[in-house]
C-alpha cells in the first residue's frame, strides 16, 4: 500500500509537471505571435531606404532613426488629434455609459427594456450604413471636418457599446449595498460617484480602453467626417504611405509603428485593469 501511494503520488507530480510546462509552452508561442508584428515594424522602421531593398524583411540592416523622426514629425498634428479624439470619446462614452447603466440597473420597466434593447442592437450597426446620414447632420449643425465634428460621430456609436458595456459590470452589484446606501440618506448621484464607481473601477477602466482602442483605429469615420489633413486622424494618415506606383516601405512600417505607440502604453500601464475587468465580466464577480 505505501508503494502504491508513492507511486501515485509520483505520478500525479509528473502530471502537473507535464501540464505547467505545456502551460508555459503555449505562453510562450502565444507572446511570440503578438511580439513578432511589433519585431518586424520596429527593425523595418529603423532601416534606410537602400536597407529596406537590399536586406530581407526580417533582418536588421544598419540603424537609423531618420525615418522614425521624419515621419513623426509628419504625423504629429494626426497623432494628437487621435489622442485627444480617442480619450475623449472613451472618457464620455464610458461615464454616460456607466450613468445609463446605473439608470436601467436602477429603474425597471418595461419602457426600460425596450430602450436597452434598442441600445444593445445600436451597437452593431455598421458605420458604413450612417455614412450619408452622419454627413448631412455633421453639416447641418455645422461640425463637419472638426475635432468636436469627429467626437460627436464617435459619440453616437460607442455610447450604446459603454452603457451595454458597463451594464454587465453594474448589473452584478448587490443590491443591499445601494439600499444600505440610500438607506443612509444618499441620493442618487452619491451613491452612483461613492458606491457604484468605485466598485465597478475594473469595468470602467476595462470599457475606457475597449472604446479607446476601437477609436484610435476606426479609419471609416474619419474618412467621411473630415476634407483636409489637420483635422484627420493617425490611422487615416496611414493611407498616404501607399502610394500606386510604389512603397518606401521604411517609411511605411515607421508610420504603422508611430501609429500603434499610443495603444501599447495604455495596454501595459493599464493592461492589468483591462484583465481584471473581463475576468470580472466572466465570472460575474465585481473585481
Amino acid at each position: 500500500m505505501p508503494e502504491n501511494s508513492a507511486k501515485f503520488r509520483n505520478r500525479k507530480s509528473g502530471i502537473r509537471k507535464v501540464r505547467r510546462v505545456a502551460h508555459h509552452v503555449v505562453l510562450i508561442i502565444l507572446a511570440a505571435f503578438w511580439i513578432f508584428p511589433v519585431y518586424v515594424l520596429l527593425v523595418d522602421s529603423l532601416k534606410s531606404t537602400q536597407g529596406v531593398l537590399t536586406t530581407p524583411i526580417l533582418l536588421p540592416a544598419s540603424s537609423s532613426l531618420n525615418s522614425l523622426i521624419s515621419t513623426f514629425q509628419v504625423l504629429m498634428g494626426q497623432f494628437f488629434n487621435s489622442v485627444v479624439i480617442a480619450v475623449g470619446t472613451a472618457a464620455i462614452s464610458t461615464f454616460v455609459g456607466a450613468m445609463a447603466a446605473y439608470y436601467f440597473y436602477r429603474v425597471s420597466s418595461r419602457i426600460n427594456d425596450v430602450i436597452f434593447t434598442i441600445i444593445a442592437i445600436a451597437t452593431f450597426i455598421p458605420f458604413e450604413v450612417t455614412a450619408v446620414p452622419l454627413d448631412k447632420l455633421l453639416i447641418t449643425i455645422g461640425l463637419f471636418n472638426s475635432i468636436p465634428g469627429l467626437i460627436f460621430s464617435f459619440l453616437i456609436f460607442f455610447l450604446p457599446t459603454g452603457a451595454l458595456l458597463m451594464s454587465i459590470f453594474i448589473a452584478v452589484l448587490p443590491k443591499l449595498t445601494i439600499e444600505s446606501a440610500r438607506i443612509d440618506g444618499a441620493n442618487d448621484w452619491t451613491i452612483f460617484s461613492k458606491v457604484v464607481i468605485p466598485l465597478t473601477y475594473p469595468g470602467l477602466i476595462s470599457t475606457f480602453i475597449f472604446i479607446l482602442i476601437e477609436t484610435w483605429n476606426n479609419f471609416f469615420i474619419p474618412l467621411v467626417a473630415t476634407s483636409t489633413p489637420n483635422v484627420s486622424t493617425v490611422s487615416l494618415s496611414l493611407l498616404s504611405y501607399t502610394g500606386g506606383y510604389g512603397v518606401l516601405y521604411n517609411d511605411s512600417f515607421a508610420a504603422a509603428l508611430v501609429a500603434s505607440i499610443f495603444p501599447l502604453l495604455i495596454f501595459v500601464f493599464l493592461g492589468r485593469y483591462f484583465v481584471r475587468g473581463l475576468m470580472a465580466m466572466g465570472t460575474g464577480s465585481k473585481g
